[in-house]
């Protein structure tokens, strides 16, 4: 974390490089009884042929054509319950293909990446995720919907990643009060329309985190 003590931003760094530093995986939208099926994957690993060292890697089979796979980290240090604006920028690499055409939706315009906010811990609560994260394309009331995984010049049958870097404009940008101990529940993930496997492999998260006066 680097803090501006001018203006009390908060901007936090995460490079995957240097292992999950906080950061815990998470799936929801599944019935937890049959998830064999989806064979849902999670961890620090290798990055895939053309890129060097390390990410967090999320993957599942879209069976459920709802499937939500994330990543959660509780911020702490913030100013105690204080109103906050917060930005995201996230660097991942994606096998899905633009305009691939897929069972349920696109691989990749279908499959749409979510920065949202909690006051406990975000998790899956009987089938779905126990924040109101929106569903897919639409934000929710602790969500907002900052683009899709599609990568233009990736082929369609996910032989070769790309990397992606998808990042919160201004309508896009979260407001949440922190917690009386200065803290709040981050999550970022991909909602997906795709009934297909997607594996991503996020490299990094950068957090912008400013007071509302």
């Amino acid at each position: 974390m680097q803090l501006n003590s001018d203006d009390k931003d908060a901007e936090f760094d995460y490079q995957f490089n240097l292992g999950a530093q906080g950061w815990q995986a998470g799936f929801a939208d599944y019935p937890p009884d049959n998830a064999d099926i989806y064979q849902l994957d999670a961890g620090i690993k290798t990055l895939p042929a053309g890129f060097s060292g390390t990410g967090f890697m999320l993957s599942g089979h879209n069976r459920s054509d709802d499937l939500f796979m994330f990543l959660k980290r509780r911020i702490s240090g913030l100013e105690p319950s204080t109103r906050y604006q917060g930005s995201v920028k996230v660097t991942l690499l994606s096998h899905s293909g633009a305009g691939c055409v897929g069972i349920g939706g696109a691989p990749g315009e279908s499959v749409y990446l979510h920065f949202g906010y909690a006051d406990i811990e975000p998790k899956q609560q009987g089938y779905t995720l126990n924040v109101a994260k929106g569903n897919q394309s639409q934000d929710g009331a602790q969500s907002k919907v900052l683009g899709n995984i599609a990568v233009a010049g990736v082929p369609c049958d996910g032989s070769k990643y790309q990397a992606k870097t998808i990042s919160s404009v201004a309508d896009k940008k979260l407001t949440f009060t922190s917690d009386s101990s200065g803290s709040v529940w981050i999550f970022i993930g991909t909602d997906s329309g795709y009934e297909g496997k997607t594996t991503l492999f996020y490299q990094g998260i950068e957090l912008k985190l400013t007071p509302v006066l």
